[in-house]
């Protein structure tokens, strides 16, 4: 699935430019952050993550943010919306669409 992920990132370089731009900030930015909440809580590190992945019910890529401390959890997906144009957060690509990464 990380190839399919891979193939939908490099269209979206190609046919959506600034969208692209966009999604490299949603890849650095919380990666960023996880590494500064990991460095107050070291609990997080071994249990958070930013995973590239591929909805294939949806066909639509998406990043997979997970944040644990053991005892309490937060995900969220980010999804690279079908037409190219918008990103989505939510479940198989419904929910809050946006054109940036700090839209929501």
């Amino acid at each position: 699935m990380h190839t399919l992920h891979n193939i939908t990132v490099y269209e979206l370089a190609i046919n959506n430019p600034d969208l692209h731009s966009e999604y490299l900030s949603l890849v650095n930015n919380p990666m960023d952050l996880i590494r500064e909440l990991a460095n107050k809580n070291s609990k997080l590190m071994p249990s958070s993550s930013l995973t590239e992945r591929y909805a294939t019910n949806s066909n639509e890529a998406y990043l997979e943010l997970i944040l644990s401390d053991d005892s309490n959890n937060y995900c969220s997906n980010i999804y690279i919306h079908k037409n190219n144009q918008k990103f989505a957060v939510g479940n198989y690509g419904s929910g809050k669409l946006t054109t940036a990464a700090n839209g929501w």
